[in-house]
């Protein structure tokens, strides 16, 4: 965690970008997303974040909480699951 005005050490920026590009890859291995790592929506950079926040805390010996992996996963899914116009989706009875 850093203070207000800090900057990561190039080393700790390079373990971040790292777990980023490895939540990316996770996300896209099914073809449940189609964006790139230049284009991450901004429903979805809070989970990528903590996402790679789970897989990074424990090179900076701090405890991961799996739950921040399975909110992550459980809101990216419901991004890609919401219509693109933002408008609700009508239920259809046969």
């Amino acid at each position: 965690m850093l203070g207000t005005g800090q900057v990561a050490d190039a080393e700790d920026l390079l373990v971040a970008k790292q777990k980023l590009r490895a939540v990316h890859a996770s996300v896209r291995k099914d073809d449940r997303v189609r964006w790139t790592i230049q284009t991450i929506p901004e429903g979805a950079e809070e989970p990528y974040v903590l996402m790679a926040s789970f897989l990074t805390a424990p090179e900076f010996g701090k405890a991961a909480d799996p739950m921040w992996w399975t909110w992550g996963e459980r809101e990216i899914t419901a991004l890609t699951k919401a219509p693109t116009s933002g408008e609700p989706v009508k239920q259809e009875y046969f």
